[in-house]
């Protein structure tokens, strides 16, 4: 049997985080070897030691490889040449340290805010027979697309539907999409198939990660699954452009007969599950009592995780300070130059 290896981001929601690792346990645990969680930088809210909740509960289940990154991904577009030659830098994108560094043959990315109910990994191995399979999961942002709202297009046909550039301008000015003038500046590039809003979307998939590797910076010159580079729509849409032009295959898995995503928070997904502390703290005490009444725990801190937390306070807290510091000292060194 297959063993592969998981990646999640961590970027706050602690008990949301934990129900996403267990549900996927519950289901799929017998194919799972190792988990790989990255710690973000920066915490929503500061609550840099959260994070010990996850970790008290989930490691005494899997095998658990923390990774800290030394900067924060602000979805910024990234410099590709550094991206290829400073590891420090390529790692603050998006599950790359879990893509370069895991040991099985593919990798399991999941958002942090999953119920899963069924064995999505169990029925995605098979796909992978076909060497040419470099990925499968959800495929295509079709909310954002007007190949979706005219009919053209969807996730299991995506690469089936081939239209002109000037079909693909024509029908992008026709529907008033969220982001309409990026998606056209992008098919004026020439990149017209797949959409500007298809890829493999992040928050369930599973990687090969030899195809990833070979054909991905640093070793391959693709860019990296997780980034904006200029010209993108959006987090992922380069790397699934490139690397399905490239002769690549990916199958579509309908999400919703797997998992239910962001179910805690009543507003929806996406970075608005972030902005407002009360719609945050609202979604995570959701989760508490669904975790409570589910799995049987609380995630509640023992005496030695409640240190590690209050450091773990103290140390983000310490260095946001310093980072916002050489910001200004920045500030002032470009004024002083002119």
């Amino acid at each position: 049997m297959n063993k592969i290896d998981v990646c999640v981001i961590y970027y706050g929601k602690p008990y949301q985080t934990i129900i996403s690792i267990l549900s996927l346990l519950k289901f799929s645990g017998q194919h799972i070897n190792k988990l790989y969680i990255t710690i973000e930088k920066s915490q929503p809210y500061d609550k840099f030691g959260d994070v010990y909740h996850v970790i008290k509960t989930i490691n005494p289940l899997v095998e658990i490889d923390l990774y800290y990154p030394e900067y924060f991904y602000q979805l910024d577009c990234l410099d590709y040449e550094r991206t290829r030659h400073d590891s420090a830098y390529r790692y603050h994108i998006p599950y790359q340290y879990a893509l370069e560094n895991a040991t099985s043959e593919y990798l399991f990315i999941m958002h942090n805010d999953m119920v899963f109910h069924r064995d999505m990994i169990g029925e995605m191995l098979p796909t992978f027979t076909d060497p040419n399979v470099a990925g499968t999961g959800s495929i295509g942002q079709c909310w954002s697309c007007p190949g979706f709202s005219a009919g053209l297009c969807h996730g299991s046909k995506f690469d089936q539907y081939v239209p002109t550039q000037e079909e693909a301008i024509a029908l992008h000015e026709t529907y008033n999409t969220p982001r309409k003038e990026k998606d056209i500046e992008v098919l004026k590039t020439g990149r017209v198939h797949p959409m500007p809003e298809c890829r493999l979307n992040e928050y369930a998939c599973l990687i090969n990660l030899d195809l990833y590797r070979k054909n991905t910076l640093p070793e391959g010159n693709n860019v990296c699954f997780g980034g904006n580079w200029g010209f993108t729509a959006d987090l992922g849409t380069g790397w699934f452009h490139q690397m399905v032009n490239q002769g690549f295959r990916f199958q579509q898995f309908v999400l919703e007969d797997y998992a239910k995503h962001s179910q805690f928070n009543p507003v929806g997904q996406g970075i608005q599950a972030y902005t407002k502390a009360d719609n945050y703290n609202l979604s995570e005490r959701n989760a508490l009592e669904y975790l409570k009444a589910n799995f049987k725990t609380d995630a509640a801190l023992d005496r030695k995780y409640k240190l590690l937390s209050k450091l773990r306070v103290a140390k983000g807290k310490l260095g946001k300070f310093q980072a916002l510091w050489v910001h200004r000292a920045k500030k002032v060194y470009r004024k002083v130059l002119g």
